[in-house]
């Protein structure tokens, strides 16, 4: 699996997969469910639903007003592949606007429902961003040890090097922010490594 930089890019890889190859996925399973139930019951209703919830995906995610749009499509579309990607466009519009309390409730409402591990793992990175934010440190070093997915190593421990540094434990903050290097290899950030080469001792 790719290693992506931030989970930032793990969502538009997401987006951009499901736009380019969604239809064709869940059309996939629905032939291989018309094996045992019979095609027929499925195929134009199935087709047009899924035509219908990409077209207007993709249309949420240019809106301007993501957010009214965003809670409209989630409203009509509970439940499919689309909605919580939706939902995690309206976080960060909120985000922007500071609204950390709706942020916050739209992405436990993804983590308690998706089914989906990156997305899933990617509100939880998002909640431990906004956890840092409020200066709510443990709470962000908890939610963060939720993620059990090593693709998501570097950020995890990146973000609980953070919150252990402004709770002014250097010494852990120095071991996983080391642990995210090791994890990103040849990849790592500067920034990633310039944090690290602050809290190593000098020989």
């Amino acid at each position: 699996m790719e290693i992506y930089s931030s989970e930032e890019q793990q969502e538009e890889a997401i987006k951009r997969f499901l736009k380019e190859n969604g239809p064709a996925l869940v059309i996939g399973a629905l032939v291989g469910l018309g094996g045992i139930y019979g095609w027929n019951y499925y195929q134009q209703a199935k087709l047009d639903t899924i035509a219908e919830n990409s077209l207007s995906f993709s249309k949420v995610s240019d809106s301007t007003e993501i957010v009214a749009e965003g809670e409209k499509f989630v409203a009509e579309h509970s439940g499919t592949q689309y909605s919580q990607l939706t939902q995690l466009l309206m976080v960060k519009s909120l985000v922007e606007k500071k609204e950390f309390d709706k942020a916050s409730a739209v992405l436990k409402e993804i983590i308690d429902s998706s089914v989906e591990p990156a997305v899933k793992n990617i509100a939880v990175t998002r909640l431990a961003r906004i956890e840092l934010e409020l200066q709510q440190y443990d709470q962000a070093v908890t939610t963060l040890n939720t993620i059990k997915d090593s693709a998501f190593d570097v950020q995890k421990n990146e973000l609980i090097g953070d919150a252990l540094v402004a709770k002014g434990d250097l010494g852990k903050a120095r071991a996983a922010y080391q642990a995210a290097v090791d994890a990103a290899g040849a990849q790592a950030a500067a920034e990633l490594q310039m944090k690290l080469n602050d809290l190593t001792p000098a020989v």
